[in-house]
């Protein structure tokens, strides 16, 4: 059982968890809309590297809860 500081901190990884998801979902729908404007911009291969980096922390924050070590 956890003593009242431990369950605190725990709360607190939890909800920073919950914000990450929603950052990570609300990321992932700005790329979706954003890649419809692809054939428009003035520079397709730098929106294209932007797209790529935003799709790379899509990844990584996908893989961190996947790698959990404390709960």
């Amino acid at each position: 059982m956890l003593n009242e500081k431990d369950q605190r901190i725990f709360n607190y990884i939890a909800a920073l968890e919950d914000v990450n998801a929603q950052l990570l979902k609300t990321l992932k729908k700005c790329v979706e809309i954003l890649n419809q404007f692809k054939n428009f911009v003035p520079d397709p291969h730098g929106w294209q590297e932007i797209l790529d980096l935003f799709e790379a922390t899509i990844k990584e924050g996908e893989r961190v809860p996947a790698e959990k070590t404390l709960h």
